[in-house]
């Protein structure tokens, strides 16, 4: 279902309705309700607990930029003249519009449960839709030539991710590639409080029956779906000063992303939002002095 887009912000109601930017307010459009005046998917028809709002937007693109700065390239499996894409959790869109503007001869889908891509000025070969993949991909069998997906460590729960993996093969073409980009969310070379903050965000996750310790064992997944000439590879990334400017917009990144995480924590975890500020400002003021950062995987298989 193609689907007119627009990078609107409908928080703008919540926000000037009055009430105490501490609580969740009754206000509803369509699918979102708003905390602190960030709007969220309902948990009812998604778990997703990320904000999906103009902030939201922004930190999704310097988490673009920065991953693609240390990447040194918008992608990893070994592309020869696709015609169709995919890209699933699109987010912002920025990726797929860029790799429109490299493969001009390839037509790109993205999808996405929320309406954060732009709608003007569209390449003629860029389509987005809204679709909850939980639910399973909306397309046939044998669809693309490339399948793409990036951080959707907060979007599928643990006990989907087979079948998601498998959805994402079933869609493939045959000879077609899929690639998958994911962290385990956990910060290495941290300091004590961010040694602390990392373990209690991956014990979130886990309560709130997110999959963050299976984004590890992806290449397993993928075997196990029949995809073969199955690659992982392992990128580094900086936070904090130490790591120069790749490393300040990382740090940014992480304080936007964990802010943003901020309700879901204190109700899977049982922290007050002021405990959680705290022990994140004081977690981020150890990256630099300990070189702090953040380990991404790439996974790469073909399909016969």
């Amino acid at each position: 279902m193609s689907v007119n887009l627009s990078r609107s912000n409908s928080s703008d109601g919540a926000a000037s309705s009055g009430k105490k930017s501490n609580s969740k307010s009754t206000t509803r459009s369509e699918a979102f309700s708003y905390v602190d005046g960030r709007r969220y998917h309902n948990e009812e028809d998604c778990p997703y607990p990320l904000p999906n709002d103009l902030t939201e937007i922004d930190r999704l693109d310097i988490q673009h930029y920065s991953i693609q700065h240390v990447s040194g390239r918008k992608h990893h499996a070994p592309l020869d003249n696709p015609k169709r894409a995919l890209d699933i959790g699109t987010g912002t869109g920025t990726w797929m519009l860029e790799m429109a503007a490299d493969f001009p001869d390839c037509e790109f889908l993205g999808l996405d449960v929320a309406p954060l891509q732009p709608t003007v000025v569209l390449p003629q070969n860029c389509k987005f839709e809204l679709a909850n993949i939980l639910e399973g991909i909306p397309h046939p069998d044998n669809q693309f030539d490339y399948v793409h997906h990036r951080l959707l460590i907060a979007a599928i729960p643990k006990n989907q991710w087979q079948s998601y993996v498998e959805d994402c093969v079933r869609v493939c073409a045959s000879g077609g590639w899929v690639e998958m980009v994911e962290t385990n969310g956990n910060i290495y070379n941290s300091g004590e409080v961010g040694k602390q903050f990392s373990e209690l965000t991956v014990k979130a996750f886990l309560a709130g029956g997110f999959g963050i310790d299976t984004v590890d064992h992806l290449d397993d997944l993928m075997r196990d779906a029949g995809l073969q000439d199955v690659t992982v590879e392992e990128l580094q990334i900086p936070l904090g000063k130490w790591g120069g400017r790749v490393g300040e917009l990382f740090e940014k990144n992480y304080r936007m992303g964990l802010t943003g995480l901020t309700p879901f924590f204190t109700n899977v975890c049982g922290l007050t939002k002021e405990e959680i500020t705290i022990m994140l400002e004081k977690a981020i003021a150890e990256f630099s002095e300990h070189h702090a950062y953040i380990r991404f995987r790439v996974y790469t298989g073909r399909k016969l």
